[in-house]
C-alpha cells in the first residue's frame, strides 16, 4: 500500500487522507459530500497551496483513481433521501496510511491533527 499512497498526486494524497481521518472517526463508508466537506476543513493544515480549491467534483474523480488504484473500497450506500450513492472506505489500515503520508511536510499538519483528535 506504500507505493500506491506514494504514486498517488498531492490532491489524490489529501483526498485520501480525509478518507482516512474519516475512517479513523468510524464514519465509513462515505459519500464525496463528506469527503469534500472534510478536505475543506484542513485546507489551512496543508503546508502548500490549496490544490486552486476543492470541489466536489475534483473530489468525486480524486476518489474513482483512488478506487481503480485500490486504495479504497465503494459500495452502495443510501443518502438521506434514500437515493444509492457510491460509499468510500480505505482498502487498507488507516494508520499506514497516516504513517506513509506524515512523511511528506505538506501534509504533516493534517496528519498530526489526526493523529491528535
Amino acid at each position: 500500500m506504500r507505493d500506491q499512497v506514494q504514486s498517488a498526486d498531492a490532491f489524490e494524497q489529501f483526498v485520501l487522507l480525509a478518507v482516512a481521518e474519516l475512517e479513523t472517526a468510524g464514519e465509513t463508508p462515505t459519500h464525496s459530500y463528506h469527503v469534500t466537506q472534510t478536505a475543506k476543513a484542513h485546507l489551512a493544515d496543508i503546508d502548500r497551496q490549496p490544490f486552486g480549491g476543492v470541489e466536489r467534483q475534483k473530489v468525486i474523480s480524486a476518489l474513482g483513481r483512488l478506487a481503480d488504484k485500490g486504495l479504497l473500497l465503494t459500495e452502495q450506500t443510501k443518502s438521506a433521501t434514500g437515493k444509492g450513492r457510491p460509499g468510500y472506505k480505505l482498502a487498507g489500515d488507516p494508520e499506514e496510511v497516516l504513517e506513509v503520508l506524515s512523511a511528506t511536510d505538506e501534509f504533516e499538519p493534517y496528519v498530526d491533527a489526526v493523529w491528535s483528535s
